[in-house]
Order: C-alpha cells, then sequence, then structure tokens
C-alpha cells in the first residue's frame, strides 16, 4: 500500500511538474503567437505637455514557416507606469493583399482596454508560393480608458516589414 501510494504521488510530481514547466514556455512563445520572432518595434508615445517622446510598450512581430503564418501582439514594458492598469490599445497587421480582397486571412485587429499586451492577431504571409510583405499599425493611450482619438498619444505604423 505504502509503495502504491509513492508511486501515485511521484506521478502527480511528475505530471504537475511537466505542467509547469510548459506553461511558462507557451508564454514565452510569443503572447499567443507560434513561429519565431522577427522583429520588435517600439512604439513612441509623445508627451502632451513637453513634446517629449518615450516609450512603454513594443509590437512583436513573430513568423511561423511551418504555416506561413505572421502574428503580432503589442506588449507593454514591465517596470513602466501603468504596466498593470487598463489602458486603450489598438493593434492591427495586414498583409500585403489585404487592400485588394479584404479577406479574414489578409487583415485582423485586436482593440480594448489591457493590462499587459493586445493581440495577438494573424494574417497570412504566403500567397501562390511567394511571401507577402506585412505591415502594423498600432495605437496606445498613455490615458486611462476612455478611448477618445485625442487620448492616443501613441502611434505607430510599419509596412514593408517581413518581406520574404
Amino acid at each position: 500500500m505504502l509503495k502504491r501510494t509513492a508511486a501515485v504521488l511521484v506521478s502527480a510530481v511528475s505530471v504537475l511538474g511537466v505542467g509547469t514547466a510548459v506553461a511558462p514556455a507557451a508564454h514565452a512563445g510569443g503572447y499567443g503567437c507560434k513561429g519565431n520572432l522577427v522583429k520588435t518595434i517600439p512604439v513612441p508615445l509623445k508627451d502632451m505637455l513637453t513634446g517629449k517622446t518615450y516609450y512603454r510598450s513594443d509590437v512583436k512581430l513573430y513568423y511561423n514557416p511551418k504555416s506561413g503564418w505572421n502574428c503580432a501582439v503589442m506588449v507593454k514594458r514591465p517596470g513602466k507606469p501603468r504596466y498593470n492598469a487598463k489602458v486603450p490599445m489598438y493593434l492591427k497587421i495586414m498583409n500585403a493583399r489585404w487592400a485588394e480582397d479584404r479577406q479574414k486571412n489578409n487583415v485582423d485587429t485586436d482593440q480594448g482596454d489591457f493590462r499587459r499586451y493586445a493581440g495577438p492577431v494573424k494574417v497570412n504571409g504566403r500567397w501562390k508560393g511567394r511571401g507577402l510583405c506585412i505591415s502594423v499599425y498600432a495605437l496606445y493611450s498613455d490615458a486611462e480608458a476612455n478611448g477618445r482619438d485625442e487620448e492616443w498619444n501613441g502611434r505607430l505604423y510599419k509596412s514593408g516589414l517581413a518581406c520574404r
């Protein structure tokens, strides 16, 4: 009986240990994005009073060579003000075909009041065997969640990313 109880405990500890090891790896894999980190782009914020530029978040762009999909998240920087507070964030990713045929696989957005990150947003990175260039549009508000346009003091638009 003691051997059986010990065997059950060892099995439970093994299962818990594997679960603990897997969870951080999934988070480190890109906040829901699979694949390789292609680029990290800081989102500039402009102080409305002083005109000074500062940074509190980054857009991380991933590419999965197996599936051909690109994925992005906008992540707040730890240790910065409002890191754990809900603030308005908007993230949009587009491939080079989105303007021609606005299909689900060509454009994706995420918008809301988030504590740590917006996304993931995903688009197809291939068309007829060729790679598509990716564009990212991000808005970040340093104000508490009101969501008025004039409060989007963080703006980023980058095109021609991850061209293959």
